[in-house]
């Protein structure tokens, strides 16, 4: 998808929200603001700044993408299904008590964080590439897979198929976001909002998310502060809640 395509997109969305009401457009706009909040130094968003580093970009973008994409539709699914499972305005408590936890704990782990956080994310991330590396080197017959050089590393992006790359990136994300806080925020908002609406700000967000680290790559991924990211995060899910606290006090959750 090209960014101009990307665009057009997002303005017809916007629009299409714009001429639905203004309900519509804070759906969007809360499912988009969830995904950035829980995305932007992430483990899916490590994942792909440092593989775009070492193999091509667009195949990286694609594979990642296309694991957000199929992963919020599932979330979506799910939240279509928790509704017939469970009362309508029991399920906006449970989902209002979800982003106050989630606000909570971002919030929590703000305060108890040092100023230079250890990153704990991009550390399991490079791990897991290093032998992801190891593995690629000895499938394509480059020797010494446990000390590689810098120039066999260059030598393995040359010869690592481009299907290969997309493949590898869409399942690391994809098994990566199993149980992640941005699918239990897209199920959330699934089973209280139109689900239509939640998959498309959340997919939007999400491929937000994923150009930023394939544009920005491992130099961005150094860079961001966790510690302003809870921060940023935990505010955004607490004002989540506040507003769906408003629904449910207003009765207004259709």
């Amino acid at each position: 998808m090209s960014l101009r395509t990307f665009i057009l997109i997002c303005l017809i969305f916007v629009g299409y929200c714009k001429e639905s009401g203004e309900k519509h457009l804070t759906i969007l706009t809360q499912s988009i603001g969830s995904m950035l909040v829980s995305e932007i130094g992430d483990k899916t968003f490590f994942l792909a700044a440092i593989l775009s580093m070492k193999f091509n970009r667009l195949a990286v973008f694609a594979g990642a993408a296309g694991a957000l994409v199929l992963m919020t539709a599932i979330s979506c699914a799910f939240g279509i299904i928790v509704p017939t499972l469970l009362p309508r305005f029991y399920t906006a408590i449970v989902v209002t008590i979800i982003f106050y936890f989630f606000g909570g704990k971002l919030l929590f782990d703000w305060y108890h964080m040092e100023n230079e956080g250890d990153k704990e994310e991009l550390k399991q991330v490079e791990m897991e590439l290093e032998e992801l590396d190891k593995k690629l080197l000895s499938s394509h017959k480059i020797i010494d897979p446990e000390n590689p050089t810098e120039g066999q590393k260059t030598n393995l992006a040359s010869v690592v198929p481009i299907q290969q790359i997309v493949w590898q990136a869409f399942i690391m994300t994809f098994l990566g976001e199993w149980g992640d806080r941005s699918q239990i925020t897209t199920i959330s908002l699934a089973a209280v909002q139109d689900a239509d609406i939640v998959f498309l700000g959340c997919s939007i967000g999400h491929l937000i998310c994923t150009t930023i680290a394939v544009v920005g790559g491992k130099l961005l991924a150094h860079q961001i502060s966790e510690k302003t990211v809870n921060l940023v995060g935990g505010i955004v899910f607490i004002i989540f809640g506040l507003m769906h606290t408003y629904e449910l006090m207003t009765g207004n959750l259709d």
